[in-house]
Parts: structure tokens; sequence; C-alpha cells
């Protein structure tokens, strides 16, 4: 499982290559066969989680891109970041003489949410906000509304509609029922702390229960430990796409109980729209986009972020009412329609035509 900007900039790239773009791809993480036109920061010496190995990124990116665009003159660039990347993105597009984007996937460092930061958009032709809370706080330090788009991730409905049924069946028949599965990056702000505890609670009145986890980050070790005493608890670590898929169909009720930090907030989480695809009941905390994706009551819950006890009984609710989760489940099938990755790249194509 990779995280949802690097997904998100993997498959945006695949769809406008199929609406005829030549792109090119430079990354500081991840798998260069992924993509044909990919390049690698040399980051293996730097910590995966740190500032300075973003810093380095960037200052690398700046530079290669400098250089090949002498050679081979590129239209525009596209960044996926925030303050940072604006920075080294602005400075980029100012000194190529071709114009930027930027996309804004997650909340803002509220600290960092002051008029002089708005210096940092200057050089940016257009910012992409994968919610409204992100486009209101970037007015709130003095960006124009003109300069902003919202437009959420999207995903490829077709990657669960053609799912292999015998390997959700003999991934199902592996735990015991209900299945709960979250899926995200272990760090602070996606909330595993609260729904560890949560779990700790519906598993005092449904003891035949599973929480599935799965992902890989920073507190993996304290998650594991925190988690150790109780039952049926499984971290099921990165996985590929594919399996994240198969686990979501195979699962009963999916939660995402992230809560919001000074510095790393929700944006809309990839993670809640595959399990909408999935046709899964969605629970999730009121940060970031989740409430532009789910509805409480229609297609799912919102719960209070760090709220156990809320958390477990929206848990339980559906557990034990399922023609209430069938019906969720259902409703998701029907609402995710819109967010299908074609006719997000087209939405983000009009964006590039506008500033071209």
């Amino acid at each position: 499982h990779i995280g949802g900007m690097e997904r998100h900039g993997l498959i945006l790239s695949q769809e406008q290559v199929k609406l005829g773009y030549d792109v090119e791809i430079f990354i500081g993480v991840g798998d260069v066969s992924l993509f044909k036109e990919t390049f690698k920061a040399p980051l293996s010496f730097l910590p995966l989680y740190s500032r300075i190995r973003r810093f380095w990124f960037n200052f690398w990116a700046y530079n290669k891109v400098k250089k090949i665009h002498q050679k081979n003159p590129y239209d525009i660039i596209h960044l996926h970041g925030d303050f940072i990347e604006a920075f080294f993105g602005g400075k980029l597009s100012k000194k190529l003489g071709i114009p930027a984007v930027l996309t804004i996937h997650a909340g803002l460092n509220k600290r960092l949410l002051k008029p002089k930061k708005a210096e940092c958009f200057e050089n940016i032709g257009k910012i992409i906000c994968v919610s409204s809370e992100i486009a209101e706080d970037l007015k709130s330090i003095g960006i124009q509304e003109s300069k902003l788009a919202i437009i959420s991730s999207g995903i490829y409905l077709s990657d669960f509609q053609n799912i292999d049924e015998n390997k959700v069946a003999a991934l199902r028949s592996q735990y015991s029922k209900p299945i709960i599965i979250s899926v995200g990056v272990l760090r602070i702000n996606k909330g595993f702390i609260y729904l560890i505890e949560a779990f700790r609670k519906v598993k005092e009145n449904i003891d035949s229960a599973t929480l599935l986890i799965i992902g890989d980050g920073p507190l993996k070790n304290e998650l594991e430990k925190q988690a150790k005493h109780i039952n049926d608890i499984y971290f099921l670590g990165r996985q590929e796409h594919v399996k994240v898929t198969e686990h979501l169909k195979a699962a009963d009720i999916f939660v995402l109980a992230s809560i919001s930090t000074a510095n790393d907030r929700e944006g809309t989480p990839t993670s809640i729209m595959e399990a909408m695809a999935a046709g899964l009941p969605v629970i999730a905390t009121t940060v970031g986009g989740n409430p532009q994706l789910i509805k409480d009551g229609k297609n799912g819950f919102l719960v209070n972020p760090g709220d156990v006890l809320e958390l477990s009984q929206a848990i339980l609710k559906l557990i034990n009412n399922r023609e209430l989760s069938k019906k969720i489940g259902e409703q998701n099938l029907e609402d995710i329609k819109v967010k299908n990755w074609p006719a997000i790249a087209d939405k983000i194509n009009a964006v590039y035509k506008s500033i071209l």
C-alpha cells in the first residue's frame, strides 16, 4: 500500500498519457518500473519520513527538471505537496517561463497559515485542493479564490468490478466475522490509536470481531504494542493495490479514525473512496474532506475525532443492524461513480488549459 498522494500522482500520469500527453515523473520514493518515464532521486541514505529528505528531493527535482528542460522543453509543471513544493515549484516555473499547478492533498499545517506564507504560492498558476477545507485555509491567508480549484482524487471503479471473487472468499474464510478494516499510513493523524481502543470495546460485546490494519509507518511498533493483548487484530503491512482491493471486498465495515494535528491534517482520503467502491459502509471522523464523502446516516457515520466511545458505538450499530449496513453499502456504490479516474483527469485537464 503506497500513500494516497503517491498513487494519485501515478494514476493521474497514466490517465494523461491516455489523453495524449507526454508525461515525466520525478519521485523521491517508489518503484520506477510503474511508469516508463520516471526519475528517482538518490535519497536512500536519508530517513524515509524526515523533513530533510523532503527538502533534498525538492532541491534535486528543481535542478533535474531545469537540466532536462534545456534539451526537451516542458509545457507545464504539476507539483504535489504544500508550502515546500510551492516554493521550489514556483521558483522553477518563473525560471523556466512555464506555468505550474500544485495539488495539495492534505490539510495544511495550522502553524504555517499566516499571510506572509502566501508568498510561497505567488508563482503557482493554479492550486488544486482535494477538499474545501484546504481551499478555505488558503483563502484565510490571502490566496484569491480564482486561483483555486477543488478536485478530489479518484479511483478506478473497474478495479472493484473485475475482482477475483474466489480470492475474496478465501481471504474472508481466514478470519472470524465481522471483519472491520482500516487502510492508511501508520502515523498519528490516521487515528489508529483510537481505532484500536474502540475495537477493544467492540470485542467486549462481539468477541468474534476481527480488525485488519493495512499500511506501514512510524507508529507501527507502538500500535503493535498497544494491540498486543487484544485478540484478532492483524497488522498486514504494506500491500499491493490489488491485495488492498481484495481485503476491502472481504471486509464488512471500513473505519478511518483520522484526527487533525497542527502539522498533519486529513485531505480527502482515497481509502474511503475505495471502501465505498467495495460496497462497504464507512465510519469516518469529522475532519478534512471526510464529510464531503460521507453524509452521516446516509452512506456511513461521522464521529468526533478521538472519541473512542462514539467510534465503538458506531461500529456496533452497523454490526448489529445488517439491513442498515447493506443499505449504506449500496448507497456508496452509487455515490462513488462520480469519482472514477477518467472523470477526475478531465477536470484536471481543464485546469491545465485555463493557465496555458
